[in-house]
């Protein structure tokens, strides 16, 4: 589409009767393509050029890299890979360790062709003890090169939220993995909210500084949910349960829980969030999930000021699920 959302080109994704679920669509802008995947037959991936979506480069067959139809998966590119993260959704019963990332290839000349997970002598992979993870968000810090990973895990005795951190500047997929470090975030000093929702970076010259949607899974209370920004610029440890593919024991506990610089917000239902700078403010967009846009500025200490609503849904069991801003000129925000 054009700026002004008119759109220009059309690309179908299959003319066939079975049903397909796009679950990945990711630009890759440094060599002009745009990678899509979906559930259709066995599963299936595309390389479309990116000036021109009905102009097809690759496609592969009967291959699942995003998620099924019914769990979530992240997506985006790690300095010339794909990384995806995911639920195992192949795991039997008897298994003990489950695939929840991978780095897949996005060029013939790569380990194993485009769209192999093969590293050098195993896959790029990171494993888990926890069958039941959700990922949330994730995203690759472009000067840097680092990949941060939000997900939620959950075993039979806890909850809680986890970022998982790799240098994704390394040339061969196995480096990337075996470059893990991982911690646990927390939210709050008032009560314990062990699910992440939703989440956001916040421009940052000096850092990264990252706001997150906490929920205590009780919208029956008026502050069930908190949105708390972090510094997560220095990610070092290791979290229980998850380890690069070869490691033993996987993912014994160390390094120290991230606490939140600054609890913002609290509200029954928040569901999305996102954020942008002007000068010195830093300016968070938030949605509730009962049709609600929220503004709150936020000053150069991470204070807020008084909440502003924007919008409000004449239907009350309206969703804000995700925003975005307008990524040509950050003066519009995509719900």
């Amino acid at each position: 589409m054009r700026h002004d959302l008119y759109e220009e080109k059309r690309k179908d994704i299959t003319d066939a009767p079975h049903h397909n679920r796009v679950n990945i669509l990711v630009p890759f802008e440094a060599n002009g393509t745009l990678i899509t995947c979906g559930t259709f037959k066995d599963g299936y991936c595309e390389v479309l050029d990116i000036n021109d979506i009905t102009d097809s480069i690759h496609y592969e067959s009967n291959i699942l890299v995003g998620s099924r139809q019914n769990e979530k998966s992240v997506a985006f590119i790690a300095g010339s890979y794909l990384l995806v993260g995911k639920m195992d959704e192949d795991a039997k019963p008897q298994d003990s360790l489950f695939s929840v990332v991978s780095l897949w290839s996005t060029s013939e000349s790569q380990p194993g062709g485009i769209f192999s997970r093969i590293a050098e002598g195993t896959d790029a992979i990171i494993q888990s003890t926890v069958r039941d993870v959700e990922f949330v968000d994730g995203f690759q810090r472009v000067s840097r090169s680092e990949s941060y990973l939000f997900l939620n895990a959950k075993t039979d005795s806890e909850r809680k939220v986890l970022v998982l951190w790799m240098n994704s500047s390394k040339v061969k997929k196995i480096d990337i993995i075996r470059s893990l470090q991982a911690a646990t975030i927390r939210c709050c000093s008032d009560k314990v909210r062990p699910v992440l929702v939703a989440s956001t970076v916040i421009p940052s010259v000096n850092g990264v500084i990252w706001a997150g949607v906490f929920s205590a899974q009780n919208q029956q209370d008026p502050e069930n949910s908190a949105l708390a920004l972090y510094d997560i610029s220095n990610v070092q440890g290791r979290v229980k349960g998850f380890c690069a593919v070869g490691d033993k024991p996987c993912g014994s506990e160390s390094g120290s829980e991230l606490q939140p610089l600054s609890v913002v917000f609290k509200y029954s239902s928040m569901s999305a969030v996102t954020a942008v700078r002007n000068g010195s403010w830093i300016v968070l967009f938030i949605g509730t999930s009962d049709g609600q846009l929220i503004k709150i500025v936020l000053d150069d200490k991470f204070t807020p000021g008084c909440p502003t609503v924007l919008y409000k849904s004449d239907d009350e069991q309206a969703q804000l699920p995700r925003m975005d801003f307008d990524p040509v000129d950050f003066k519009h925000t995509l719900l």
